[in-house]
């Protein structure tokens, strides 16, 4: 078994949750989000964003609404979409929020008290 390198645990979603990305500082746009930590999240869409490329990523875990910005890391392409691995630059209070929150989903989720 490989060997979990992550800084931050990892909340992989049954369902892809959907969400929206602003690249260039233009309008949202709808992604679907597989997974969220505190140090990022992975999504797919059919924009060609370039790596590196600063984004804002708006999501929301149970009932907290989240806007955090970030820089595409990871890039993949698909058969029809393209997978976006975001790294997060946020300050202490914003990550702490999104710990709780990821905390509070990952247990409702172990107990299969969701509607996903």
């Amino acid at each position: 078994m490989g060997e979990n390198r992550r800084e931050f645990f990892r909340v992989v979603f049954n369902q892809a949750v959907t969400g929206k990305v602003s690249v260039y500082g233009g309008r949202f746009l709808p992604i679907e989000i597989y997974n969220v930590s505190v140090g990022g999240l992975t999504f797919s869409s059919a924009l060609n964003i370039p790596l590196q490329e600063s984004v804002n990523c708006s999501f929301q875990i149970l009932d907290s609404a989240f806007l955090l910005p970030g820089a595409i890391v990871r890039k993949s392409t698909r058969v029809d979409t393209i997978e976006y691995g975001v790294e997060f630059s946020v300050n202490q209070g914003t990550s702490s929020e999104l710990f709780k929150q990821l905390n509070y989903y990952q247990i409702r989720q172990r107990k299969g008290l969701l509607a996903e």
